[in-house]
């Protein structure tokens, strides 16, 4: 156990960490506890030398390889919202939908349904009093459901005044950023559209977030582009401007991600693997860069596991940096060092800490430190890089039944009605992609998280399942109408199915940005 645990000691004199998880017990634990958990522990040791096995000190941030347990919680938090409530009350069989790699693979994965285990406590109380140790090695719906716990202690209850984010339709992110460091994201953020009546009651964040996304990731900006991958997904252009607007907007897309996992809002955007790992403050190693970039992934793959003669490769820790025309050492005198048999591995894990940390190290610095700001990178060091990445997207994909079997209807609509029957054989006929667009209009998200239908809330972690509800056919207005706030939408009774079929695929094919029937 080391020098510091001596026999029959019942406190630890000094930090421990797990030999197989890297999770550091502090000095004054339980020496019991930590022995516990080092026999019980189902992590197993990791066998490659990690690329970052020192903490890496990125600006104000310190992003740190091992996982740092969080001091026993406030047992009373303000507020249990209604979708944490849910997860203790209802004791019926639930399923979520789990991203899981595939047996024997460290890179291909594969979404099974699974079974959510029960709550380990009676209450939220006895939930929020057992220790991180616990929650690191438990199933993913214990350990989202403490982790927003925690994420609730830190929330200002919208009795204390919300906070208003005022933008113009016409520049959403340069109105954006001359306001979003006067706001406190921890209260209730109102999105008012400059010249607009529509109310903010969650659907217009859900939209401004996806809005802002959406031009910062443009190609245009300059500050990410397109991973070479299997998924569409956006790496940090390590060639981007470095001055002051460009490392805001950096700034600005933390607070937008840390807020959307404060609000449970999923992205409709993917980070490359390397940014998954950023973020939970975990190692990266060689299977991450395959979601980085496939060639690099293929190549190095190649080096690490083969053998090969000096004379047939001519490579030498450089690394030519196009932008600036020169070559950067990946190791002092690296332009004399020759890539061999022997330090082919040293090279492969210089060249993954240069291009995913050290040639985006301004842009990392400004991207992390707001989003810490809402999120703590403590409670982000719990989750494993599927896990962040389940609670960052939600699912991928759309299950029309378990969308109708999470339906209400109000009005003169019911389950059976010949309107309501004919909504759904038009939307069973679309494809994934116009499913995703008509969620949009509906609810102001492409996605639904892992739970499924029966996890979509409105604001303030009210529980919202969507809705349908029956309006007059008036040839004025004939297009469906959708409350993104309360995930409701308006469906006139249409006397053919020629009728609905024309004006559902009209919404569909119109703009999906608040410029169509969206309140």
């Amino acid at each position: 156990m080391g020098n510091c645990l001596k026999r029959n000691q019942t406190q630890l004199q000094q930090n421990q960490q797990c030999p197989k998880c890297h999770v550091v017990f502090q000095a004054q634990t339980s020496a019991l506890l930590y022995q516990q958990h080092v026999t019980n522990c189902r992590v197993r040791p990791i066998q490659n030398q990690p690329v970052q096995s020192r903490n890496l000190l990125v600006g104000d941030v310190v992003i740190e390889p091992n996982h740092h347990p969080i001091p026993n919680p406030n047992p009373n938090p303000r507020t249990t919202p209604h979708y944490i409530q849910d997860d203790f009350q209802n004791r019926k069989q639930k399923y979520y939908w789990c991203k899981e790699l595939l047996p024997g693979s460290k890179i291909k994965y594969k979404w099974n349904k699974k079974l959510s285990p029960p709550m380990p406590a009676a209450n939220v109380s006895e939930m929020l009093a057992l220790p991180w140790v616990q929650i690191k090695n438990s199933e993913f719906p214990i350990k989202q459901t403490w982790f927003r716990l925690q994420l609730e202690k830190k929330r200002i209850p919208w009795q204390q005044g919300a906070e208003t984010l005022s933008v113009n339709k016409e520049s959403f992110l340069m109105t954006t950023l001359n306001m979003y460091k006067e706001i406190n994201w921890h209260k209730e953020v109102k999105v008012h559209i400059d010249g607009d009546k529509v109310l903010d009651a969650g659907g217009l964040l859900r939209e401004w977030a996806n809005l802002i996304m959406k031009e910062i990731i443009h190609p245009e900006s300059g500050m990410f582009q397109l991973a070479d991958c299997e998924d569409v997904s956006y790496k940090i252009n390590c060639e981007a401007d470095t001055d002051e607007h460009i490392i805001d907007c950096f700034k600005l897309l933390g607070i937008v991600v840390g807020k959307c996992i404060f609000e449970r809002i999923p992205l409709n955007i993917y980070f490359d693997r390397s940014i998954i790992k950023h973020i939970i403050g975990q190692p990266i190693f060689l299977e991450d860069i395959y979601y980085y970039d496939r060639q690099l992934y293929q190549s190095w793959d190649f080096l690490v596991n083969n053998k090969f003669e000096a004379d047939d490769i001519s490579e030498f820790f450089v690394i030519y940096r196009q932008s600036k025309g020169d070559y950067y050492e990946l190791k002092k005198g690296g332009q004399t060092i020759q890539l061999d048999m022997d330090n082919c591995q040293e090279y492969v894990n210089l060249c993954i800490e240069y291009y995913t940390y050290i040639s985006v190290k301004p842009f990392l610095t400004a991207f992390l430190s707001t989003l810490y700001s809402i999120i703590p990178k403590q409670l982000l060091s719990l989750l494993e890089p599927l896990e962040l990445e389940m609670i960052l997207y939600g699912t991928p994909f759309i299950d029309i039944n378990d969308w109708k079997d999470n339906t209400d209807y109000k009005g003169a609509y019911y389950r059976t009605h010949q309107t309501i029957q004919w909504f759904w054989e038009i939307l069973e006929q679309l494809d994934q992609f116009n499913l995703a667009k008509f969620l949009q209009f509906c609810t102001g998200s492409t996605r639904t998280p892992v739970e499924g239908f029966r996890k979509l809330e409105s604001n303030r972690g009210n529980c919202s399942k969507f809705c349908i509800e029956s309006v007059p056919f008036t040839k004025a207005n004939p297009y469906p109408k959708a409350h993104t706030c309360f995930n409701r939408l308006e469906l006139p009774m249409y006397e053919t199915r020629e009728e609905i079929e024309s004006y559902l695929k009209a919404v569909i094919q119109a703009d999906m940005d608040g410029q169509f029937g969206m309140e």
